[in-house]
């Protein structure tokens, strides 16, 4: 029981909230909103308060924990401060996908401030970012990350009283004097509604146990400090409206009620339902993308990220091992520094926490592990919490947690963490110096460049210079004909090679050393004992990005012209689109756009794009080709069809004009859009600009070579008519992925059901229906055999992972899936796989080293036991059939990014367009050995023809957190070509 605890907690732990609030608690404040506590009431926009730097409570008309903040509401608070406060400084750098504007703060002394872009060059210089010398101004840089998982409330709470209190502690040092009085006349209690007749006096000190204002003058002399309080504002919203909507008068601590259980998609996510704090690396998100362009323009030496987590009480550094092996002692030694700081304010408290138990730094995508990879000191913040504690719980040890607890834990460690990096400045910079130093001189690591082939795909090989542009990462063109040996990426193998004139070569020895090591190692994981790690173990981007590439250890010779920039790689191809990223965030785009304005683009921050000539389409052609080899492609097919163009593909290569055609290629001709008339040339050219494509008229539809245009194997195209289904126990991850593929990628309509009302979607009217991860359970065996009757009726079913398993179940899909079975019991018959007994459910346990569940395992060894069977993100080979429509622009190889072990069986009856090698499939990252075996020659994408209907079959999501670039080409493929095979 915490009644009276709270009482006490609220009036004498919580000095920096309540005696420096100036509220009367329980009413609202002169000027401020009451109901809702809407900032804009509290004040005009733009106008200093009357009394200088308002407490979050004074301003928002509610004590600290009362209520959820609205992200607008935080906004205003942090601008007011910027209004108020000479030592703060505002700059909004972007916004979300629905239009709420991301923000952050530097707070500093007034002099740093005055030299803020000083301080910022100097930095960069001091990372060899930037030509020059550092001269002037430096200081530590310290950046606070708060808010990136919407439901993980408290932190954006926490990042406004951090910020009161480093403004208000500056302003006193001007002799203005912090707004810390409590002139009031009581406390409203958070529990239970028990009121406190505590009538307080003026203060000035921030408390004995966070800091007094002398201590934050102090430590601002040398700091800056960056603050963004609400990193995903669209599911900060999600979670916030919800919980307003649910709770009732007096908050409910009983987990069992209706205000503890977030519903389906829950608010951890962004408006697409992407994890952001996965998104570091890859910058697949809005958000993502303008968050990295303004973090490159500082490189912080320290960043944190403050969360929360349902069980345990409060975690912070030192991190759990596994730690990359990229990161230095120094980085390790903080960690240790910042924890002890921590302790030390928690044990005066008797708060608990713990350490070094969980949190790993070895994934790049975290918002510890990518600062950290950039030369900062990256470090998670963990509170008790979570969507499912509310406004307050009854935690696990029976304790009463308020969410002003753990507010009030939030702001003690970012108070903490200012201190120690304050203490440690010089310390920093020199580090840093140091770091970057090592880096451009003797980095180390296994490799010491990374070669990619210059017979690429062109649009593949410019977009991955866009994704290094927008890291700073540095590449070159090789000096053609030298020898070197290295690891070939596609085949795992030593192989010895001459670089051409065309080769990309990107060297270790440069200022993002440590970064491009990280993202190119091929298997990061080889220093991992096990699979102790908290996300995937292996992400090289050439497997992500489909490219000939491989990793050496020898000195690569550079042209004497270094490429800066995608944009200057271009002219290497002259026959060759420019293209933006594929991903670009276009908002603008509708499915519809305007022909006399879809040549308009819209870039994301930090990208640059310039489009080649283009020939136009002529009046008079007698067909317009293109080469299907990107998911650029696929958009332009999809912005032709938005337009009612009518297009064919050919299932056979062809040459016409002396350039050959592969199979896939889309032919667009003039006698099949009669009904588009003259206004077809500009239809085209129009979508070709928009997704910058080259499209080659032909006057002719007589070949030199192969099919002529009017062959039966140059296919009319079927327009897709695509549903999807969500809700309750679809994986609204793998639904994000899906729809933010269609919004951005390929601009194409996509209609998305309440699965629960699916009896009454007219499934009728659509050809093409993708089932996501998930569980399906409101579905019943009818709605399965409806689809089965629909299929046969001529509809196609993409179905991925999770979702083989029950239709593996079903005697109308010929489908089996391979398991862990105990010896014996299983039905599979190893000869019917065609892949041999290694890999099939029988002979698994023929190998004497297998591990299997004995009487002799040791409790204690529980989870090392049920490793064996795990696949943690690993990156396996697969060998295609690149005739099949599936694997159309793919090549004869491909990497596969698996998680877990859904391992059909290849189809005896169906295509198997994709299988995992049957000998060493593992290129990279952590596999168990029984997981390793199972997975051997396994399906990994097919097709099975049913009526007049197809089901694709999708082992591995490729759309898996929206960078697996090679695998959106796959399913593009699945929407667009596959129907050719039915």
């Amino acid at each position: 029981m915490r009644t009276f605890r709270s009482i006490v907690f609220l009036s004498f732990v919580f000095p920096s909230f309540f005696l420096m609030a100036g509220l009367a608690y329980g009413l609202p404040a002169p000027g401020a909103g009451h109901g809702d506590g809407h900032a804009g009431q509290a004040q005009d926009a733009g106008q200093a308060p009357q009394n200088g730097i308002q407490s979050p409570s004074r301003f928002l008309g509610y004590a600290p924990g009362e209520r959820f903040t609205r992200h607008h509401d935080i906004l205003a608070y942090f601008r007011h401060v910027a209004d108020a406060s000479p030592h703060v400084h505002l700059k909004e750098y972007g916004e979300s996908y629905r239009f709420r504007p991301l923000i952050a703060v530097f707070v500093s002394s007034e002099e740093n401030l005055h030299g803020l872009d000083t301080i910022r060059v100097n930095n960069r210089r001091m990372a060899g970012l930037d030509p020059g010398e550092v001269e002037g101004r430096t200081a530590a840089i310290l950046w606070m990350s708060y808010g990136i998982h919407g439901n993980e409330s408290s932190s954006p709470e926490a990042a406004m009283w951090t910020l009161y209190a480093l403004a208000a502690g500056m302003e006193d040092s001007l002799g203005t004097g912090m707004e810390s009085g409590m002139d009031t006349d009581r406390e409203t209690a958070l529990d239970g509604g028990l009121e406190s007749g505590m009538v307080a006096g003026r203060e000035t000190a921030l408390g004995p146990d966070m800091a007094s204002a002398s201590d934050i003058q102090k430590w601002l002399e040398n700091t800056v400090v960056v603050i963004d309080p609400v990193l995903n504002p669209d599911g900060r919203e999600r979670y916030v409206q919800w919980f307003d909507q649910t709770q009732g008068r007096h908050p409910d601590p009983r987990l069992e009620t209706r205000e503890h259980a977030e519903p389906w998609p829950g608010a951890r996510s962004n408006h697409y339902y992407f994890d952001l704090n996965r998104d570091w690396a890859w910058q697949t998100q809005i958000e993502s993308k303008q968050r990295a362009a303004l973090y490159h323009l500082w490189m912080p030496h320290v960043h944190a990220d403050f969360h929360e987590m349902f069980t345990n009480d409060y975690y912070f550094p030192p991190a759990a091992e596994p730690f990359h092996t990229a990161i230095t002692p120094w980085q390790r030694e903080f960690q240790h520094k910042i924890g002890q700081n921590h302790a030390s304010r928690f044990d005066r408290r008797h708060e608990r926490y713990f350490t070094a138990e969980i949190f790993d730094l070895f994934y790049p995508g975290f918002g510890d592990t990518w600062p950290t990879f950039n030369g900062a000191i990256g470090m998670t913040y963990e509170q008790m919490g979570h969507s499912r504690a509310g406004n307050k719980m009854i935690d696990e040890h029976g304790d009463t947690l308020t969410l002003a607890e753990r507010i009030r834990n939030h702001h003690e460690v970012g108070l903490s963490t200012v201190e120690v990096t304050a203490q440690n400045s010089e310390r920093l910079l020199h580090e840093f110096r140091e770091y970057f130093r090592r880096a451009q001189q003797d980095p180390d690591g296994r490799f010491s460049a990374f070669v990619i082939s210059g017979e690429n795909h062109p649009d593949r090989l410019i977009t991955f210079l866009d994704y290094l542009d927008r890291q700073e990462i540095r590449y070159h063109l090789a000096e053609g004909g030298r020898r070197f040996t290295g690891r070939h990426y596609a085949s795992g193998e030593e192989q010895r090679r001459r670089t051409a004139d065309t080769d990309i070569v990107v060297p270790v020895r440069q200022p993002k050393a440590v970064l491009t090591h990280v993202l190119f190692d091929p298997d990061p994981a080889v220093v991992l004992a096990d699979s102790n790690t908290y996300d995937i173990t292996a992400w090289a981007i050439p497997y992500a990005y489909g490219l000939e590439a491989w990793a050496t250890a020898d000195q690569i010779r550079l042209s004497d012209e270094p490429v800066r920039t995608s944009t200057s790689y271009r002219p290497l191809f002259p026959s060759t689109d420019s293209e933006p990223d594929h991903t670009s965030d276009n908002r603008h785009s509708a499915y519809g756009t305007d022909d006399n304005n879809a040549a308009r683009t819209s870039n994301e921050p930090g990208q640059s794009h310039t489009s080649v000539d283009r020939e136009p389409s002529g009046d008079q052609g007698y067909a317009w080709l293109l080469a299907w080899g990107d998911v650029r492609d696929a958009a332009f097919v999809a912005g032709l069809l938005s337009r009612d163009v009518r297009m064919s593909i050919t299932e056979r290569p062809f040459t016409i004009a002396g350039r050959s055609w592969p199979s896939g290629s889309v032919v667009i001709t003039r006698r099949a859009n009669r009904h588009l008339g003259d206004r077809l040339p500009r239809i085209i050219d129009n979508v070709a600009a928009r997704h910058d494509r080259r499209v080659q008229p032909v006057s002719t539809g007589l070949t030199d070579y192969g099919v002529d245009l009017g062959s039966p194997h140059v296919r009319p195209l079927e327009k897709p008519v695509v549903a999807v289904p969500s809700g309750d126990g679809i994986a609204s991850g793998n639904l994000g992925e899906i729809r933010h593929f269609f919004d951005y990628t390929l601009e194409y309509p996509l209609a998305v059901f309440d699965q629960r009302r699916f009896s009454r979607f007219p499934l009728e009217d659509y050809n093409v229906l993708l089932l996501p991860e998930g569980s399906y359970t409101d579905w019943r065996e009818s709605d399965w055999d409806r689809i089965m009757e629909w299929v046969r009726k001529g509809g196609r079913l993409i179905a991925f992972p999770t979702v083989l398993r029950t239709l593996s179940a079903r005697e109308d899909v010929p489908l089996t899936m391979r398991s862990f079975d105990a010896p014996g019991d299983s039905d599979v018959d190893p000869a019917a796989s065609g892949a041999g007994s290694a890999a099939s459910t029988k002979g698994v346990y023929d190998d004497p080293d297998s591990t299997f569940p004995t009487s002799d395992t040791r409790f204690e060894n529980r989870r090392l036991q049920a490793l064996n069977r795990q696949i943690s993100g690993a990156v396996l080979r697969v060998e295609l059939d690149d005739s099949h429509p599936l694997a159309y622009g793919i090549g004869p190889a491909y990497a596969t990014l698996k998680r877990g072990a859904v391992l059909p069986e290849l189809l005896t009856d169906g295509w198997n367009v994709a299988r995992i090698a049957a000998e060493d499939p593992i290129l990279g990252g952590w596999a168990g050995q029984e997981a390793q075996q199972l997975a051997a020659g396994s399906l990994m994408a097919g097709t099975i023809s049913s009526g007049r209907g197809q089901i694709v079959i999708l082992a591995d999501n490729p759309l898996y957190r929206g960078f697996w670039r090679n695998g959106q080409l796959l399913f593009s493929n699945a929407i667009f070509q596959a129907w050719i095979a039915q």
